[in-house]
């Protein structure tokens, strides 16, 4: 099963690999169409950056709407994954790798808003609504946390903030981890019986 799985995520990338990259708003739209399906987010970004967009008048509202549209989408989804993670978890390594998804997802988000192609006042405003939302969703928790009579979940929320999310380098993807695995695991064919 995994093998099939792991073709189907290397043909996806193969493909999205050499798709040229978006000059038309035709094409830029497409592009944000797949990246809405969350399928390659990191071979949509790498194709979304390289590509240029003539600012005319009909093209930059509505592309700014779409980009800002699409970040609103995730914000809700990363908020909603929050809330159903931290009322499963039951351990702290469960809230650290719900922190730490959140913190992934805002990371791939603030690199979205960097896109070359928008302006400096729109890539201000967008990274600064993400900032809103990492800073509003640690003072929840920590509200939350002070419900926490031993203080450790105060500490683990203060030491491992939803906020650093730019101090993110890349993000391991699971489709990547489980790559690994399974290249780990085609090379390693020795056994040794004592």
């Amino acid at each position: 099963m995994w093998g099939i799985l792991r073709k189907k995520n290397a043909q996806a990338s193969s493909s999205a690999a050499y798709e040229p990259a978006p000059a038309s708003y035709a094409q830029w739209s497409a592009c944000l169409d797949a990246l809405a399906k969350q399928d390659n987010d990191e071979a949509c970004l790498q194709q979304l950056q390289s590509g240029q967009l003539a600012w005319t008048g009909g093209v930059a509202p509505m592309f700014g709407k779409r980009v800002s549209e699409e970040i609103e989408r995730r914000l809700s989804t990363c908020s909603e994954r929050m809330t159903r993670d931290f009322k499963l978890s039951t351990h702290e390594t469960m809230i650290i790798h719900a922190i730490l998804q959140a913190r992934g997802q805002l990371n791939f988000l603030h690199r979205l808003c960097q896109l070359p192609v928008l302006p400096g006042a729109t890539q201000e405003h967008l990274m600064h609504e993400i900032q809103k939302f990492a800073e509003r969703a640690q003072n929840s928790l920590e509200d939350t946390a002070k419900a926490d009579r031993s203080g450790k979940l105060t500490s683990l929320l203060r030491h491992t903030p939803l906020t650093r999310y730019t101090d993110l380098a890349a993000v391991a993807t699971p489709t990547t981890a489980i790559q690994a695995a399974g290249s780990a695991s085609a090379v390693r064919k020795r056994n040794i019986l004592l």
